[in-house]
């Protein structure tokens, strides 16, 4: 599947005729707020399952790439989908990061529903789920909505805030009490969570050498080059993908840093210019981190994928409640054969055992205020 032409398919999931007078304009989602119109309103919808994916919208993905359909049953139910049409085939082979991303959309919606006042039941694989075959086709998940009286999840205001910042981090590093806070206010992780906030070397060195391969193998460079988005006017039409803002550049640094790629020429991309440039800014902010936290699971099934996926949700909503933020680093543990070696290295550091599986790994710490990144209209994400 060429890269370039997800966007296209995708934006032909049109929804049912009935459901049109329903799309809200995303102009309010934050009131006056500058980033008000890069997201979609909850409140310009009618229907509280509609309102509540409006709010899981908001769940991080890898490359932004939002590899999200959903089916409307009625007003208080939904199935959610992978959409088989926007995957990572390069650098997510077996698909594992677009299932985590479904557990991250599955706990921003629950998270952000308790805020209307609604309890969500979530259902995993209603019709089963066994094998690729099923990617687009079986839905990962039912979710249901009832009216309970009650406060709304302790998380639910952190919700728009929340962001991935690729900055380089300030500061000293991340406390054991300050993380004792965070793992409190996330309560209780599926997966297993470790933290390292001294003798991070080895970490840092792994992850340089994973972003180095995956930016010197041609096939993951160029499914990078095809979702990146190389000015304000491309990420406002596309609504997803990557960007130079989103890889931490700001002010002038931004500007000159958006020219040099030519707009994508794949020549200059893949030049070793271009290369070691991104390698050396990309390691100015692996060497900053103040914590590295990992999710490890004992086994590696597809309902592993997801619950990790809803842990870290819920962990990086607790670091926006104390003002830090997290930066992904899964170059190193991704599944295809030339990261290998950088694989093995992170499982002996981390004396995986057996069938565990190493799901995510985040650098931590404080920093200034990221890009605010765009997301598709909701209406492009719904099936007939």
């Amino acid at each position: 599947m060429e890269r370039r032409d997800f966007i296209v398919r995708s934006g032909t999931m049109l929804p049912a005729a009935t459901f049109l007078t329903m799309f809200g304009n995303s102009n309010n989602l934050f009131g006056a707020d500058h980033n008000s119109a890069k997201r979609p309103n909850p409140d310009g919808f009618s229907q509280p399952i509609l309102k509540a994916i409006a709010i899981g919208i908001n769940a991080p993905s890898p490359h932004n790439t939002q590899s999200w359909k959903f089916k409307v049953l009625d007003d208080t139910a939904m199935y959610r989908y992978v959409n088989e049409s926007i995957l990572l085939p390069a650098t997510d082979p077996p698909v594992r990061q677009i299932h985590l991303d479904a557990g991250c959309f599955i706990e921003t919606l629950v998270i952000g529903a308790s805020s209307l006042g609604f309890k969500s039941r979530v259902s995993y694989f209603p019709d089963g789920y066994e094998s690729s075959n099923d990617f687009g086709i079986k839905p990962v998940a039912k979710i249901e909505l009832s009216t309970v009286a009650g406060e709304s999840d302790s998380l639910s205001g952190y919700i728009n805030a929340r962001q991935t910042n690729k900055r380089g981090y300030e500061g000293p590093v991340i406390s054991n009490p300050e993380f004792q806070t965070l793992k409190e206010w996330s309560g209780n992780s599926q997966a297993r969570m470790v933290f390292i906030n001294e003798n991070l070397e080895p970490y840092f060195n792994s992850f340089n050498k994973g972003f180095e391969i995956e930016s010197r193998t041609f096939r993951t460079n160029e499914e990078t080059r095809k979702l990146f988005r190389f000015s304000e006017k491309q990420r406002a039409e596309q609504g997803d993908g990557i960007s130079i803002p989103r890889m931490g550049y700001h002010g002038r640094m931004k500007y000159f840093a958006e020219s040099s790629p030519d707009n994508g020429n794949p020549e200059k991309w893949h030049s070793d210019h271009s290369i070691n440039h991104s390698l050396k800014k990309v390691a100015s902010g692996i060497e900053s981190s103040k914590g590295i936290v990992v999710w490890i699971t004992e086994t590696n099934t597809f309902e592993e994928w997801i619950k990790a996926g809803r842990d870290y949700v819920r962990f990086s909503l607790a670091l926006t409640r104390q003002k830090r933020y997290a930066h992904p680093y899964n170059q190193a543990i991704r599944e295809y054969d030339e990261m290998k070696t950088v694989r093995v290295e992170l499982d002996r550091l981390l004396n995986i055992q057996g069938n565990q599986k190493i799901q995510r790994i985040e650098r931590i710490g404080r920093c200034s205020e990221p890009y605010y990144s765009y997301r598709r209209p909701l209406k492009t994400f719904l099936m007939k």
